[in-house]
């Protein structure tokens, strides 16, 4: 029997988070307010261990070790013994293996109740060769359990069907509550670090008052206090209810699945302080197995529900992305024509069932009252778009999944559609010159079978090409007219004031498809599209599927600075005039290890060319998250650089310009499929793409404008009879030495160097390549670095110019990797992962030196990832201001 009391090693303080209230005090526990028991501490354990389930990363365990079991039998039981100091109901969390397993525990004398895993988070994949098995761990809030004051025991048992699996890190007991940081006790610093890095363990974010860096002031409270969001007067911008501007720095989150408003408060807190004034709902309306087509998934809804009154509080908006045909299996019980695959991409353009179901999901969505709010969400303000679909279109390479009876009523649909044209499939046949046979015609019964996407990707002569012309016309109407109607329901018939947007996706070509897409999304207010950056490829030798979503011990993969790839930067887009463009998913996607640029890039480049909105895709944290996953914004260097782009983006410190590119193009054209002035890269998504992600030459083959224009300015479609108009671009691109200045003259890219410049009255920078640039001299702001790759933005906070500002924040970022990982060569410019290593993050030392002219600033303070003060910094003074070298583990810095 082994009894802990508050002087034990295994109790420890820990920080209460006051997340009610934006002013609520922060509580601090006690010593003798909690208990915390590693789970290989058991006095007695019937649990037996094996070999491969036990391969797990020790570093990830709180002790180095957990409690396990993996074998056929009775349910084994492990029991603690422990001393309370005080009776009363303990807040009972617990550190296991959530995957498909199941256990109880019971408390002293009383029964055995099963434990919920639908309160967790910190999820982690423990495996040592980072297989998407049953090894994982995460915290699980277990609710209250009665304790008395003296010796308690708690018994824990594994359930699962499955070899009775699971593992038990570490749990622990608190009067308070309790906020689990991963897999360190309360105040502890591992300090592992490999060499030249520097480990980044912050702690749990207490919003304390005495934060130096919290941009949460940015926000108006609640969302939407001046009503809905709306288009500016010339419609391609954002305005509050009150027709101020707005620009949105936005994330995709995922924490609204959990069933815990207090988490999810505290993470609307936690993005707020960061910068973010926008989140994302990536749901999932349609109902599951055994239910009716005209049912909802109501838990998508109550998720729903609880992401609009976190976030609104904290003046964050919401996205609400209710479909994704990708993920939607049809159901027999549904009663819809079959299409002959296993999922809904397409039909809900010209299904008419599916369509009228939809509309009875988003009525359900948007129509019953939010029980955290009181009101409907069509009846709320902080509601800001609507996104109809998500990766879906009639144009892109899933259109020719569609079979069966569903390609024959899509035939029934086209032919129907050429008789108002036409008005006889006869003449129709005449008007292209003779009756080309597709396999499918039936004219006879009124269907002209659509070709698959293949032939409008090819070049066609003669009355097929007439045929395909209308047959893109057809498509392109098609998907027009059903985001009208959609929109139209919203707007009239739900009662929904926001702002409607079609669709994201990409096509099947986008030299000649893109623009018809877009056409398509004009019937709503704001268009879209998701687009990443890989920097390269990543593969999985044992299944190319599994590097879409995970990063595993022995892959291979690539990877290059968007810096060097500009034509592969996600910002390179043809946006339609008079309309806001958002990216409604984006990141510098994992294992690249060139992050840090992103945020920087982002803020910047958005602002010059207009892009209204950035949604970095994605977050399941409440806060930071523990390496590595392979769509993980969580991350130092990704969501820990957002405060200054954040900052700089919302503020307008860097200029809009004047496009670079204004492209009239008529209806016609789009249905030819006549490529445009400067096409839009497709991008590179590994759970669609099998191919490498473009090159240089593949990028550029078929436009006739430089696809470096992109980097200059905005490039803009006019879907209208006009004058195309294109600046002179020979002062701005120089081809010889590889730079892009942009009209604003306030950015410069490098991408023979792999290095960008930002030199505004406000906000100044560089990134990239630190050590080949040498000094770095912009207008106020002098940087001197060695760092390979680094990340440094200087960025008044007080909104004066640099020159004269009373508060400058300095960030810089540089590369992150897991403790541990390791890489071999696998020829040419690839890796082999050997080692995914765990936590915690590591940082490669900043080596920098900065000057900054600004003679009223004359002290320097670090800041620690949650914005307070962490030490005073040497700073030399000079007649035109201060110059100082970064400490090495710098993230933040405030100079005042």
């Amino acid at each position: 029997m082994v009894y802990l009391s508050a002087m034990n090693r295994l109790i420890h303080h820990f920080a209460l988070l006051g997340i009610f209230f934006l002013h609520q005090p922060i509580a601090r526990l006690h010593a003798d307010d909690y208990i915390w028991i590693e789970g290989e501490d058991a006095v007695s354990s019937t649990m037996r261990e094996h070999g491969w389930y036990n391969s797990v990363k020790k570093t990830e365990l709180s002790g180095q070790a957990w409690l396990s079991h993996f074998a056929p039998g009775e349910m084994p039981v492990a029991e603690y013994r422990f001393e309370s100091p005080e009776a009363g109901d303990h807040e009972l969390w617990l550190r296991v293996n959530t995957i498909a397993a199941a256990l109880a525990i019971r408390v002293n004398d009383g029964v055995w109740q099963p434990v919920s895993f639908d309160k967790k988070e910190q999820h982690v994949n423990i495996a040592s060769d980072g297989k998407p098995d049953l090894r994982f761990v995460a915290w699980v809030k277990a609710g209250k359990v009665p304790l008395r004051q003296g010796v308690n025991s708690l018994q824990v048992r594994f359930e699962s069907k499955n070899n009775r699996h699971g593992g038990l890190d570490c749990f622990v007991l608190s009067l308070e509550r309790f906020s689990p940081q991963g897999n360190r006790k309360p105040g502890e610093k591992t300090g592992l670090a490999d060499t030249g890095t520097w480990a980044f363990e912050p702690d749990r974010d207490q919003f304390s008052d005495q934060a130096l860096l919290d941009l949460s002031h940015l926000n108006e409270k609640p969302a939407g206090r001046h009503g809905p969001v709306a288009r500016s007067a010339d419609g391609a911008d954002f305005v509050d209810g009150a027709g101020k501007p707005l620009r949105f720095w936005a994330v995709n989150t995922t924490v609204q699945y959990r069933d815990d408003m207090a988490a999810i408060d505290e993470h609307a807190r936690w993005l707020a302080k960061r910068g973010v004034n926008m989140v994302r709902h990536h749901g999932h309306l349609a109902p599951g197995k055994g239910m009716q087509l005209t049912d909802v998934n109501q838990k998508d809804i109550e998720a729903a529900w609880r992401l609009v009154a976190a976030m609104k509080k904290q003046g964050i908006y919401v996205t609400l992305s209710p479909y994704w045909a990708v993920s939607v299996q049809p159901q027999p019980s549904w009663g819809l024509k079959d299409a002959g695959g296993d999922n809904l991409t397409g039909l809900l353009f010209f299904d008419a069932d599916l369509q009228a179901a939809y509309k009875g999901w988003l009525r359900a969505l948007l129509t019953q009252p939010n029980p955290h709010t009181g009101i409907p969400l069509a009846e709320d303000p902080a509601v800001a778009i609507v996104q109809i679909q998500n990766e879906d279109s009639l144009l892109f390479w899933t259109e020719s999944s569609i079979g069966g009876e569903q390609r024959r009523e899509l035939g029934r649909h086209f032919a129907r559609w050429l008789v108002d044209k036409y008005g006889t499939l006869a003449r129709a046949a005449q008007a292209w010159g003779e009756q080309p046979s597709v396999q499918g015609d039936d004219f006879d019964q009124g269907i002209v079978m659509p070709q698959q996407i293949w032939h409008l990707t090819q070049s066609q002569r003669g009355p097929m090409e007439k045929r395909l012309t209308d047959q893109l016309h057809f498509y392109t109407e098609l998907m027009y007219d059903f985001n009208h109607e959609i929109t139209r329901f919203l707007k009239q018939e739900i009662g929904y004031a926001g702002l409607v947007n079609a669709g994201n996706w990409r096509t099947a070509d986008q030299a000649k498809l893109l623009d018809a897409e877009r056409f398509a999304y004009s019937a709503c207010d704001v268009v879209g599209v998701n687009r990443y950056y890989t920097g390269g490829e990543h593969s999985n030798p044992g299944g190319q599927d599994r590097s879409g979503y995970l990063v595993s011990q022995g892959d291979l993969f690539s990877g290059e600075s968007v810096l060097k790839r500009p034509w592969a930067f996600p910002l390179a887009l043809r946006q339609v005039r008079g309309y806001p463009m958002i990216v409604s998913e984006s990141a510098w996607v994992p294992p690249l290890r060139y992050q840090t640029e992103g945020p920087f890039l982002v803020a910047a480049y958005s602002a010059l060319t207009g892009v209204d909105t950035f949604y970095w895709f994605s977050t399941g944290e409440i806060g930071f998250g523990p390496p590595m996953g392979k769509w993980q914004l969580s991350t130092p260097a990704q969501i820990g650089m957002f405060p200054a782009a954040a900052l700089m983006f919302r503020g307008g410190y860097v200029k809009k310009g004047n496009p670079a590119l204004v492209e009239h193009r008529s209806p016609e054209e789009l249905w030819s499929r006549r490529p445009p002035l400067l096409p839009e890269e497709a991008g590179f998504d590994p759970n669609r793409d099998t191919r490498a992600p473009a090159t240089e030459a593949e990028a550029s083959r078929s436009g006739s404008v430089t696809l470096m224009a992109y980097l200059a300015g905005g490039v803009e479609v006019a879907f209208e009879e006009g004058d195309t108009q294109l600046v002179d671009l020979k002062p701005l691109i120089r081809a010889d030495k590889k730079t892009v200045r942009s009209v604003t003259g306030e950015l410069l890219w490098n991408y023979g160097d792999g290095i960008c410049f930002l030199n505004a009255p406000k906000a100044q920078g560089v990134t990239g390549d630190l050590a080949a640039a040498g000094a770095v001299r912009l207008g106020e702001l002098t940087v001197t670095g060695r760092n390979e790759y680094a990340s440094l933005l200087a960025v008044s906070m007080d909104g004066a110019d640099l020159d004269v500002s009373k508060r400058v924040l300095i960030q810089v970022g540089t590369t992150a990797r897991p403790y541990g990982w390791k890489t071999t060569s696998a020829g040419g410019n690839k890796r082999r992962i050997t080692s995914l290593g765990g936590s915690p993050w590591n940082l490669e030392k900043a080596d920098i030196e900065i000057q900054l002219r600004n003679p009223g600033l004359t002290r320097a303070t670090l800041l620690d990832a949650n914005g307070l003060a962490r030490r005073q910094v040497a700073v030399q003074r000079t007649s035109s201001g201060v110059q100082l070298k970064l400490p090495a583990d710098a993230m933040y810095l405030i100079l005042e």
